[in-house]
């Protein structure tokens, strides 16, 4: 079985990426057929194709695509769906449109990040990060919170969920309680499919990832569809997974905070501490020195923490 129902035209698309879960989301309207990511490059044939034919549809029949946020196995598969679905409307948020179609651009914020503070992924990593991505494709537009999606038959809205990335969006449908939420809200990591926690939940903003949190609790949805764990479905899951996610930022910070002392330290220093307090995390490791950074930025703007510089240009934080 290539495609599950979850909810009256409401569709899960499941695959594996390597050692985790991995998935796409269906809206099936009586008028529009809107795809919620695209994967990587190669999902399309090898997931969404299939899935669409075992509800007698065929990508020609996808006129809408909302891509979640800029990461490469959320929006990899654009270029293939220009080929099969050329008919689709892509479009993401403002905020992650740049990296979302540009291969340079989001290498150099997003993944090349971290060569600012003097580590890296490996050689490996990348390759596969490129690969991944697909060719650069440029989309069709963008979505904005609060906007509804008429499929017909059916009504989903879209809603700013930053944090994750800048520009992070998700689908909602409020009739069934429905959040299709990818990687906005991230628990404590992601697992492999034998629920082995083995990567950190990146963010680039504690107040913005809170927010995000706080706000899906406010939605009260009694599911949460995402890209990378088993299902959430439930109020009482629900609230155990936002729970968890709360819980890691709140751990977080307070790895953090123990690390501010009076002699100025790089980021490495304290990614390192905090991967052994959170973690420690076997794969893609380097993703939480995005979370560490963003709360020495949030240490920085309470005045918890000052910023210097090494004599390599490189950033140095300590205790105020």
């Amino acid at each position: 079985m290539a495609i599950e129902q979850v909810q009256p035209r409401i569709y899960k698309i499941p695959s594996v990426l390597g050692l985790r879960r991995f998935a796409q989301w269906l809206v099936v309207g009586d008028e529009r057929l809107l795809l919620v990511d695209s994967g990587i490059d190669g999902t399309i044939a090898e997931h969404v194709t299939p899935a669409l034919h075992e509800l007698d549809r065929s990508p020609s029949d996808i006129t809408d695509v909302v891509v979640s946020h800029a990461d490469v196995d959320h929006y990899g598969g654009n270029g293939e769906l220009r080929r099969v679905a050329p008919q689709a409307r892509i479009r993401s948020s403002a905020e992650d449109r740049p990296l979302i179609e540009s291969w340079a651009v989001i290498a150099q914020q997003r993944y090349g990040w971290y060569r600012g503070h003097g580590f890296d992924y490996d050689e490996g990593t990348w390759q596969w990060l490129e690969q991944a991505a697909g060719p650069d494709t440029p989309i069709d537009g963008t979505v904005a919170d609060g906007e509804l999606l008429d499929l017909g038959g059916i009504t989903v809205e879209i809603v700013a969920l930053p944090g994750h990335s800048a520009g992070h969006i998700g689908v909602v449908h409020h009739e069934s309680r429905t959040a299709i939420v990818m990687d906005a809200v991230l628990e404590r990591g992601l697992y492999t499919t034998s629920d082995e926690l083995i990567s950190p939940p990146p963010y680039g903003s504690v107040g913005s990832y809170r927010e995000t949190i706080s706000r899906l609790r406010s939605l009260r949805p009694a599911r949460l569809g995402t890209s990378h764990y088993a299902p959430v479905e439930g109020d009482a899951a629900v609230a155990a997974f936002l729970d968890a996610s709360a819980g890691f930022v709140d751990d977080l910070d307070v790895a953090v905070a123990a690390e501010l002392a009076t002699e100025p330290q790089p980021l490495e220093h304290f990614w390192r501490a905090a991967d052994a307090a959170v973690g420690p995390f076997s794969e893609m490791a380097v993703e939480l020195a995005r979370s560490v950074g963003a709360h020495l930025d949030e240490a920085v703007e309470q005045g918890r923490a000052v910023t210097s510089t090494s004599v390599d240009g490189r950033r140095l934080w300590a205790s105020a």
